[in-house]
């Protein structure tokens, strides 16, 4: 069976760790190597993850300054032997036979890259029973399609070549930086597994750099979905409109953020209003006429957009 290795960046989660790498271990998939990569964690995490690596021969540790989080997946990227790579955020876990359904599908149609669906949590014993499906496969001008069809951002729910993985690297000192780097290898790849099932984890962290008020470090999404649509403009072809629509989606998304936990104060809501309504009064047609986007987010986009200053006001009540 080949070599598959899951790398894990570790800062700041000493409460979270153990169950992550416990989830790795025990998977029914056994030849693994667990790259636990700490960013310089000011916490407990450093002695965490070399007692782990003491007690456990397929532990690798390495520990770094701290660089972010795609500074730690580009030194396990460095470090890591697997014919297949795997990345696991250190606060969440994952399904037993994550690893094994995503290998079994790439070995069965001889693909570059499969991926489950992820669920959000709270708990780990609370989470949802898993319904086995049929698989889907892309080949060649379907790939590309299918990672914006399936919007696809995280790498954390997918398996990888290494051979094709070990030729990119995380842009560092941004978020979202799953985007640009998916980006870059669903335009290589010539075949794509997606299994829609959710065996992978997204432990709810209220202290997670995801969640908050809206920040700088949060419009770098919004920024990645324009170079995306901007790419696919130049082609005029289906993944043009399916990009475009992405772009809007992103600036509802950031402006619903706004209005639900507020803004900090390096931005101006002001501005940020004016550039998010620019963007969706610019594209809103495509946005609304294309079959991927969910009618559930169209009506949120009327709500967010049409009706922003009642849900601010409601914000400011709840406080």
């Amino acid at each position: 069976m080949d070599l598959i290795s899951v790398i894990v960046p570790v800062f700041k989660v000493e409460q979270y760790l153990k169950r992550c790498v416990s989830s790795i271990l025990n998977q029914s998939y056994k030849n693994i190597e667990i790259i636990l990569v700490d960013d310089g964690s000011p916490d407990n995490c450093p002695e965490i993850c070399d007692d782990l690596s003491s007690k456990y021969s397929n532990i690798t540790v390495i520990h770094k300054k701290n660089g972010g989080l795609s500074s730690a997946r580009n030194a396990g990227l460095e470090k890591c032997n697997g014919r297949y790579i795997s990345f696991v955020d250190s606060d969440d876990f994952i399904d037993k036979n994550f690893i094994n359904r995503l290998y079994e599908c790439i070995i069965k149609y001889d693909a570059d890259v499969a991926m489950v669906m992820y669920e959000e949590t709270f708990f780990e014993k609370k989470v949802s029973k898993i319904v086995s499906k049929k698989e889907r496969i892309f080949i060649n001008e379907e790939v590309e399609k299918a990672f914006l069809r399936l919007k696809i951002d995280s790498v954390c729910v997918g398996l990888y070549s290494s051979e094709i993985v070990k030729k990119y690297r995380f842009i560092e000192g941004k978020t979202s930086e799953d985007i640009p780097f998916n980006f870059e290898i669903f335009r290589e790849i010539k075949s794509f597994v997606f299994i829609p099932e959710k065996r992978y984890y997204y432990f709810y962290n209220p202290k997670s750099i995801s969640n908050g008020i809206l920040d700088k470090n949060m419009l770098n999404y919004l920024d990645f979905r324009k170079q995306i649509f901007d790419y696919y403009s130049e082609k005029n072809n289906e993944c043009k409109k399916i990009a475009e629509a992405l772009y809007v989606r992103a600036a509802m998304g950031l402006q619903t953020h706004m209005a639900i936990y507020g803004i900090s104060k390096d931005l101006n809501e002001k501005e940020c209003k004016r550039i998010f309504s620019s963007i969706y009064r610019n594209h809103r047609k495509t946005f609304f006429v294309e079959k991927t986007i969910p009618m559930s987010r169209k009506l949120l986009a009327i709500l967010i957009f049409d009706f922003y200053g009642i849900i601010k006001i409601m914000r400011m009540y709840i406080k």
